[in-house]
């Protein structure tokens, strides 16, 4: 199976070293409008990869099997149509894309295509996640949640890139970039969201970025359940991401970074394969779990394992809360 790869900047190194270690799976082609970057990406991962800087070149030379895409967000939804249209797989990172008309277009040329997208919200294959997700079942739901997301992103983080902290291709700030995982675990632990009400700043960078460094969400879900999420980029270090969910029956089930709790008591779980991180610590394991889980996909034939429906679902929430906080009143989720 022939796969290549559109944008090699940080986080290609965890696709590729997925790939790399895959049976089966040829890395026909790198692309980045930066030769020296896919270069290096060859090097160190692919020697007998092609590099492009055209990625339309490089489908169309290649032909390949699947395309794992991770560029700035502006630059997703155009790219993963490019490839649809060519019948070629998608491996997306997040966010899906960053607007409304964008995850229309996109579910539209899925629809037309012979190949599918999977979206990379690798933390929902985190083994932490997992033992949290069936902990609240086992409870019987959730009725209420909270979490934050409390980073550190500083000015030469954002100058060091032409589309971060630009709202046309970031399409936000912290909500859109560093708190969609959270954002997206919280979903689908708590039901379809149905109603945000939100509040954004720029504490931290006013006068460098366009986009906020700060957000609080309550948003409301089919379930009956509502969810207080906070999210910043004003933080001193990248702390470990925090989750509680109260229970129907009362429990209360915590996850922080990697560690789960019940009720306040640690709570042992099975970690069926031990892996490094490739990337930041932060970051976790979750892309080789999710690109070897696609990967099987492909053969068998079943569906995405992060498939486009449930991958825009926190892109629509973001959305929604950049327009709640705009008009200061709650805003209903598509």
């Amino acid at each position: 199976m022939k796969t290549v790869l559109i944008g090699c900047g940080a986080i290609a190194g965890n696709h590729l070293t997925a790939l790399s270690e895959l049976p089966g799976v040829e890395i026909a082609g790198l692309c980045d409008v930066i030769p020296e970057r896919a270069e290096a990406a060859r090097a160190e991962f692919a020697p007998n990869a092609k590099v492009f800087t055209d990625y339309r070149k490089m489908l169309d030379e290649i032909k390949p099997d699947v395309v794992h895409i991770a560029t700035p967000h502006h630059l997703h939804c155009e790219m993963a149509c490019d490839a649809l249209s060519r019948g070629i797989g998608v491996f997306l990172e997040k966010p899906v894309c960053i607007t409304e008309n964008e995850i229309e277009r996109l579910i539209q040329a899925e629809a037309e295509s012979t190949g599918k997208i999977c979206v990379c919200f690798q933390n929902r294959f985190n083994p932490a996640a997992l033992a949290v997700k069936e902990l609240a079942e086992k409870c019987g739901g959730v009725s209420s949640a909270r979490a934050s997301v409390t980073w550190n992103r500083d000015a030469e983080y954002y100058l060091s890139s032409d589309w971060r902290g630009k709202a046309d291709k970031e399409g936000g700030g912290v909500l859109i970039n560093q708190a969609i995982h959270e954002l997206d675990l919280l979903i689908g632990f708590c039901g379809d969201p149905v109603e945000v009400s939100a509040k954004t700043a720029n504490h931290r960078h006013a006068g460098e970025i366009e986009v906020e460094d700060t957000a609080e969400l309550l948003v409301s879900f089919d379930t009956g359940a509502t969810a207080f999420f906070t999210a910043t980029t004003a933080f001193g270090y990248d702390a470990p991401n925090f989750l509680e969910l109260l229970c129907k029956n009362g429990r209360r089930v915590t996850l922080l970074g990697e560690k789960v709790y019940l009720d306040g008591v640690p709570y042992p779980y099975d970690v069926p394969d031990k892996l490094s991180s490739p990337g930041k610590e932060c970051w976790g394991a979750g892309h080789i779990r999710l690109i070897r889980r696609f990967y099987d996909t492909l053969a068998s034939g079943s569906p995405t394992p992060v498939t486009l429906a449930s991958a825009s679902v926190p892109v629509r929430v973001l959305l929604a809360a950049y327009r709640s906080s705009d008009r200061n009143a709650p805003v209903k989720i598509r």
